[in-house]
């Protein structure tokens, strides 16, 4: 009998507690953007209201955690949050920032302008070094640890230049272009520096692709936004040479932009920007905004 009730009380220790769905307590939010830190802490930006938005583990609201006014945000679109510290893609009129702030406080850190302006849209980490997308002008920044200043990594010399979500998976940086519709592998050179992007060949379309992330196994998942009628989905990609097959993990999302990881768990933020981009939909109240929790592998 000991045995047995010993047995289960391991067994409950070891199945993790199920995985809620995320609600964004804040009107007219329509998120953009979101990230986790491993405990399950989830952080979402808010495009329209300028805000950063926190839900703690087991928390199923996320509340203002860095306001407008505190931020001095303008649109926030890319979070990422790495050892203590969120990164935080701002957009200003003319202006775009990579603000950092720190995970204990919410403090700002230090806010490095994009050069020559430009869209901040989303950011990875390889090592200690912050990769981010200028969607404008078609680019990919990078602030290297211990630096102040952004330097151009890497620019598409393709005729679509609105790149995206990006992931690092080994030592390749893996990106897409919203409008064109592309995934593109960059190489890392031995230097470090960007080798040539490859538009990869998808075994099935994409279309509006957006936020990517790595799952707990190292698999690549991305987003896509495909159009305004709820088709929305979550992909696994897996590439192999300059081919990359498309698996869709769930579907019905509502312009899904952007999706994290925690643990066996992705969640997949659902902006509703159709709202905002449809003239019959305009100034219609787009409900409650989630960020969707999705078992993965």
């Amino acid at each position: 009998m000991k045995l047995f009730a010993a047995a289960a009380i391991l067994a409950a220790l070891t199945v993790p507690a199920f995985a809620a769905d995320i609600t964004v307590d804040v009107p007219m939010a329509f998120p953009e953007s979101l990230t986790s830190t491993p405990n399950g802490t989830i952080y979402i930006g808010s495009m329209n209201l300028g805000a950063v938005y926190r839900a703690l583990p087991g928390e199923r609201s996320a509340k203002t955690w860095i306001s407008k006014e505190v931020g001095n945000f303008g649109k926030v679109l890319g979070v990422l949050a790495d050892k203590g510290t969120l990164y935080v893609c701002d957009n200003n009129g003319d202006h775009a920032y990579l603000k950092t702030f720190s995970l204990k406080t919410a403090a700002l850190l230090k806010t490095h302008e994009l050069p020559g302006g430009g869209f901040c849209n989303d950011i990875a980490m390889k090592g200690g070094d912050a990769y981010l997308t200028d969607t404008k002008g078609g680019r990919v920044l990078k602030l290297a640890a211990g630096s102040d200043a952004l330097t151009v990594w890497y620019t598409n010399d393709k005729s679509d230049s609105s790149l995206d979500g990006l992931v690092w998976q080994g030592d390749a940086l893996y990106t897409n272009t919203y409008n064109g519709n592309h995934l593109i592998r960059i190489p890392m050179n031995a230097d470090g520096s960007a080798g040539k992007g490859v538009n990869l060949a998808t075994s099935t379309d994409i279309y509006q692709p957006d936020g990517m992330r790595l799952s707990s196994s190292g698999k690549i998942l991305m987003v896509e936004g495909r159009g305004k009628d709820g088709n929305g989905r979550l992909d696994e990609v897996t590439v192999s040479g300059n081919s990359a097959n498309i698996t869709v993990v769930k579907g019905g999302y509502m312009l899904p932009t952007a999706v994290t990881v925690v643990g066996g768990t992705a969640y997949v933020l659902e902006a509703k920007l159709n709202y905002q981009r449809d003239p019959a939909l305009k100034d219609k109240d787009p409900g409650n905004f989630k960020a969707y929790a999705v078992p993965v592998k």
